[in-house]
């Protein structure tokens, strides 16, 4: 496999000798959750935590694998956080006070943090989970079915069920395999019949969609009360080319996902880079990938989606006009 980039590996494993905390990111997914429990069974007696809970899909798995993940982190932690498939503070806060920090991600982007911070980014990777196994191994650790499963569950999620993969991940995918990861049992781990409620929810983003054409692509937009990924992903899956989907609460807090078809993303769209375009221009924090970003902010749910779109418009001008 290739090796993790950039590593140093005596200051991390100073790090990781200490009492250990894994924070994964707000309503973390199958990827965050899968690549925190393979290191939490590489280094026992190391706690996980989730300041935002975690998405249905991470849920899922950490029920199915009998992992427990706290609530909230506490506010002091006399060792290491280390932080997974994380790209910006602000999408795992509160950061607790500690001896030291380590990132494991592999977002577009990576954020400001605090100085000191052993920072493991590959934004080349289709998972955290990647990087996570490559860097295991470097450290000696013998693979086992209770990290390998979790890690090829996390892989298989968050390539697409492999449509979105490269050989690295494949490869990847070989090695868990090998060390126990049963192919069948995590693509199981990752099934689940969706709560009526949720399937409610969806229905409901599914009327109040609008959507245009701009050139040859469809640009999908819809409002939720939450399950922004999950409804993004399946208006993609009804045919949109780019979907956007926002939700907002009382308390003024937004929350925007996007998703793109492979045709739109190998045209040259963005989704991260138009995310983080408009968080620099209307404050909150957004991270992702060329296919898939988020963005949470304080705002009007309505406004900002307006922003997005206008700006995911442009994007898709510029793809027909170097077509």
């Amino acid at each position: 496999m290739v090796p993790v980039q950039d590593l140093d590996p005596v200051a991390l494993e100073a790090a990781l000798s200490r009492e250990l905390l894994l924070l994964v990111h707000h309503h973390a997914d199958a990827d965050s959750v899968g690549s925190a429990i393979a290191l939490a069974a590489a280094f026992p007696g190391a706690r996980i935590s989730a300041t935002d809970g975690l998405s249905a899909a991470g849920r899922v798995m950490a029920e199915r694998l009998d992992v427990d993940i706290e609530a909230q982190p506490p506010e002091h932690w006399d060792g290491t956080v280390v932080v997974v498939d994380t790209s910006n503070p602000e999408h795992c806060a509160p950061l607790p006070e500690c001896e030291s920090v380590v990132v494991i991600d592999h977002h577009q982007t990576a954020g400001e943090w605090p100085a000191g911070t052993l920072l493991i980014h590959e934004p080349e990777a289709k998972s955290t989970a990647e990087i996570m196994t490559r860097l295991l191994t470097q450290l000696g650790v013998v693979l086992t079915p209770e990290m390998a499963l979790p890690l090829l569950a996390a892989v298989y999620a968050d390539t697409g069920h492999f449509r979105h993969a490269t050989c690295d991940s494949f490869e990847v995918a070989h090695t868990l395999a090998a060390a126990g990861g049963d192919p069948r049992e995590a693509m199981i781990l990752l099934d689940r019949v969706r709560p009526q409620a949720q399937r409610a929810l969806f229905l409901k983003a599914a009327q109040r969609l609008k959507f245009l054409q701009e050139g040859k692509w469809l640009l999908a937009t819809t409002r939720t009360g939450s399950f922004e990924s999950g409804t993004a992903r399946l208006l993609v899956l009804l045919g949109a080319d780019v979907a956007l989907a926002a939700s907002g609460n009382k308390k003024g807090k937004v929350r925007l996902s996007s998703r793109a078809s492979s045709a739109v993303i190998e045209a040259g769209l963005n989704l991260a880079q138009l995310l983080e375009t408009l968080a620099d221009e209307q404050g909150g924090s957004a991270g992702g990938h060329p296919g898939a970003a988020g963005f949470q902010a304080q705002g009007d749910p309505d406004a900002l989606l307006g922003m997005a779109r206008q700006g995911c418009i442009t994007q898709l001008r510029t793809l027909d006009e170097g077509a």
